[in-house]
């Protein structure tokens, strides 16, 4: 008698371990379809969970308290779903959208922001865009603390003049160190001549992801001498993972000369000019001592050099850009065109821009 007691005692307590928690089973994949294996699944505020195999499938007992499953994988979204009464789930997640406002690159790769122990500031590629700039550095003024940045003139290429809190050297120069994508950049006006040749403005500012400026002695620690007027450090745009992305981005517009000083035609500067002369008892009718200017046909010459020095220059810009990425391959492919006239005659600048970048993860060891 005591032996059935105990099996029915034993197979009570496994019925209603059965009513208590139920199997739900699913499948993992990504925005494109493909399985996702090793995908984190948890019943929400405990420890229980599981892991989905290498075709994204998992099978998980949820007790009768769990209403939501936690879903969590490498560079994708977490995402909650609810159960409710269903007992097959098929999710799909989505690639993560990473902020550059948390990463600092430095030196040494990476560091998040709140481990950065520096004194950097960081610039979006985003406030670069859509601007009529020659190169990235003249977007950087006034968007970063300590970082002086001056246009020395009006001619179209030339390269700004920047300081990283003030003249630091008295003999050497006083331009920041420039690293592109970890390695250093040559720096300042190769032209030669008459004409500008700003190196950094074959860099397009729509290729840029983000720019960091380290302002202190720990940029030295890191890079050197070179590095004791600043470091800017430059972060060129790569292929996000998921689908390809096809971007064009294109800006027009003019630029002129306005308030400018309304000044004396021919007839009124000569007769000013003579009558100047009659002022100071010379005068004006004596051909030696008069003021004349040259006549055509007996009329003076007229030359508005508003006309010759000015114009109405009209500025464009076009950038083309495809990127995408997988889980072994990586590309960015961009062309950019820019024509800008200034507002002075023979004041141009043209740039044509083409950019290709391919990371591929042949195996594990080898990329």
């Amino acid at each position: 008698m005591r032996k059935i007691l105990c099996l029915s005692i034993t197979l009570m307590l496994m019925t209603l371990v059965s009513w208590a928690q139920r199997t739900v089973t699913g499948r993992v994949t990504d925005d494109k379809g493909n399985p996702l294996p090793n995908v984190s699944v948890l019943i929400k505020n405990t420890n229980s969970g599981t892991v989905t195999g290498s075709d994204g499938s998992f099978s998980i007992n949820v007790p009768a308290t769990g209403r939501t499953l936690v879903f969590s994988y490498a560079d994708m979204t977490t995402q909650e779903v609810a159960i409710g009464n269903q007992s097959a789930l098929n999710v799909s997640l989505s690639p993560a959208e990473r902020s550059m406002q948390e990463v600092v690159v430095v030196g040494y790769g990476t560091q998040r922001r709140a481990e950065v122990t520096g004194n950097v500031a960081s610039i979006s590629g985003s406030k670069l865009r859509d601007q009529p700039l020659q190169s990235f550095e003249q977007g950087l003024s006034g968007r970063a603390s300590g970082v002086n940045i001056s246009i020395p003139n009006g001619v179209l290429g030339n390269p700004p003049v920047i300081r990283v809190r003030g003249i630091n050297s008295i003999s050497l120069s006083s331009y920041p160190l420039v690293v592109v994508d970890g390695v250093p950049a040559f720096t300042g006006d190769v032209g030669g001549g008459s004409a500008s040749n700003n190196l950094l403005g074959d860099i397009n500012p729509a290729d840029i992801e983000s720019v960091e400026v380290l302002k202190d002695a720990s940029a030295a620690a890191i890079y050197g001498s070179r590095a004791s007027a600043g470091v800017l450090l430059i972060t060129t745009k790569k292929g996000r993972q998921g689908r390809a992305r096809v971007n064009y981005e294109a800006w027009a517009g003019w630029t002129k000369a306005y308030n400018l000083i309304e000044v004396l035609n021919a007839e009124e500067f000569t007769n000013l000019k003579n009558e100047a002369l009659v002022n100071a008892n010379t005068a004006p009718n004596n051909t030696t001592r008069g003021f004349y200017l040259d006549t055509i046909n007996g009329n003076l010459v007229d030359t508005d050099w508003y006309d010759y020095v000015y114009r109405t220059g009209f500025a464009q810009n076009h950038n083309v850009s495809i990127s995408g990425a997988n889980d072994r391959t990586n590309y960015y492919f961009s062309v950019g065109f820019t024509d800008q006239e200034g507002m002075f005659r023979n004041n141009d600048y043209k740039r044509m821009t083409g950019r290709f970048t391919l990371d591929h993860k042949v195996n594990n060891w080898l990329s």
